[in-house]
């Protein structure tokens, strides 16, 4: 195990996962001080009987819930103002997300403007600059995520957010409402939160706290990625990838953002991807290449990888190059599971190779390899080749 000098983590996040959890948030409310939550949802997962189904879980506890089921894609200050509006009309106390991506982002941001002023949200907006605990906030993971909903960072509109204070109180995981239902958003949600649990785990700054929580997460989506993909009335799959989402926001929030995670976000804005499938093809890459450069922690990697008989039957100088090969292999397999709707490489999702440049050039500024490093990772991910040969 590796164990820095120093280190820092913080995870205030409590978990609540199997089936009937929802039938525990009235209690959990009441140990939070909350009497009544806003529910905040898409219409998407209300046309599908989720928001009944939460609804259902509070029918005898006596609370009072409002629903909100209008949250947009991309939510916006328009869409804030009129929740800020609702929520203090109306009295409520804590904030239920039902739902990743936007939902998560909206939640997160009504949360800083209810826990304070209009004019904090603005104000809060760059790294650590929120200066006190919010409200409750209860995240309930409802099929696809985006890899931030239980981590400190958000996005509404242009700003960008980064405080532990906007990770949820709580993450409610109940079967009945993580059943995947596309099968290019489910791989997508699993590659980034694969892409996040593999970059803090093998990266210069892991400790045994991000450890614990990326290592569960790997070993998660590795075990039921692909049962998923075949038959999306997987339950326990579903939720193992649920939970998988969750523990790795965690890890995220308490390591720097790494190559992959970085380079993919750049490329998905410049092209209009999606985050999750740019970082699941870039992921072998990256790695390969910190691996080579700044000595990453790849060979640990095997073990939530493939477990411990393989871990155990792989010569030690052979480990970072088998954990590597397992990932290039997985590119190939949801390719096949999802016939072609996953791509393998950058060409396929018709990324003009011209504009690698430039897109390394936008990453290279936040990340500690330069540009010319992730142009690199960039043009092999294009080319769907690797640096070394896969064995």
């Amino acid at each position: 195990m590796f164990l820095p000098a120093q280190y820092e983590f913080f995870c205030p996040v409590k978990t609540n996962s199997g089936n009937r959890a929802l039938e525990h948030l009235p209690v959990e409310l009441d140990a939070l001080n909350a009497r009544k939550p806003l529910i905040i949802t898409s219409k998407d997962l209300s046309g599908r009987g989720l928001a009944d189904v939460m609804a259902d879980a509070f029918k005898d506890s006596g609370l009072t819930l409002g629903i909100f089921d209008g949250t947009s894609p991309a939510p916006d200050l328009k869409l804030i103002r009129e929740l800020t509006k609702i929520y203090r009309h109306k009295g409520y106390d804590a904030i239920i997300a039902l739902g990743g991506g936007s939902v998560m982002d909206a939640a997160k941001a009504l949360n800083i403007v209810v826990s304070g002023r209009p004019e904090d949200l603005e104000r809060a907006a760059g790294e650590d600059r929120m200066m006190k605990p919010l409200k409750p906030l209860i995240w309930v993971p409802a099929g696809e995520a985006d890899g931030y909903e239980s981590s400190k960072y958000a996005t509404i509109g242009p700003l960008n957010f980064s405080s532990p204070y906007l990770m949820p109180h709580l993450v409610v995981l109940d079967p009945r409402m993580t059943i995947q239902e596309n099968i290019e958003k489910t791989a997508a949600s699993a590659l980034i939160v694969l892409t996040h649990a593999v970059e803090a785990y093998t990266g210069p700054a892991k400790n045994p706290m991000t450890d614990a929580y990326a290592y569960a997460a790997i070993a998660l989506i590795m075990t039921h990625l692909m049962d998923v993909m075949k038959i999306f009335q997987n339950e326990k799959g579903c939720l193992d990838l649920a939970n998988a989402a969750s523990m790795a926001g965690c890890a995220f929030s308490n390591s720097p953002k790494g190559l992959v995670h970085t380079l993919g976000s750049a490329l998905a804005l410049a092209c209009g991807l999606s985050p999750g499938l740019c970082m699941g093809i870039l992921l072998p890459y990256g790695l390969e290449y910190n691996t080579q450069k700044h000595g990453f922690h790849t060979l640990e990697l095997l073990m939530p990888l493939a477990g411990p008989d393989v871990y155990a039957g792989t010569a030690g100088s052979l480990r970072s190059r088998k954990a590597l090969d397992i990932l290039y292999d997985l590119q190939d397999k949801l390719v096949q599971a999802s016939g072609g709707m996953v791509p393998r490489k950058l060409a396929d999702m018709k990324v003009p190779k011209e504009k690698l440049t430039e897109i390394a050039q936008t990453a290279g500024g936040e990340n500690i390899t330069g540009w010319e490093g992730g142009l690199s990772v960039l043009e092999q991910a294009w080319q769907g080749k690797p640096a070394t040969p896969t064995s």
